[in-house]
């Protein structure tokens, strides 16, 4: 039977689970085939922090949307002010270090119980 730990506390806790995404699966390939270290745990959020992860995830959206606009923003800035090559690889390459920062301060989305 897989343990329940909670992603906020780190306590093995009994909760709603999370969602498998993208850093989700990188993590769980990374420890399957480079670490050798596999616990299949199952990642949930406890009742008692459930509020935190609230917050968490709320600041979490409203981050990545920032991140986005602000990309685009320069993008569009940078090619219409200075059309060049450069511009166009220098926005390209903050939009890449953007897309890492979000990948690293993801919150994952709860896994609910949803109508398919």
């Amino acid at each position: 039977m897989q343990k329940s730990y909670c992603i906020i506390c780190g306590r093995e806790k009994d909760g709603i689970e999370i969602e498998e995404d993208l850093q989700i699966a990188i993590i769980k390939w990374f420890k399957t085939h480079i670490t050798k270290n596999v616990k299949n745990n199952r990642l949930v959020v406890c009742k008692e922090c459930y509020p935190k992860y609230k917050e968490a995830y709320k600041r979490y959206k409203r981050r990545e949307y920032l991140y986005i606009i602000l990309w685009v923003l320069f993008f569009s800035f940078s090619l219409f002010l200075y059309p060049s090559l450069y511009s166009i690889m220098a926005s390209l390459i903050l939009g890449l270090l953007f897309l890492i920062i979000i990948i690293l301060i993801e919150v994952p989305a709860l896994k609910l119980n949803k109508k398919r």
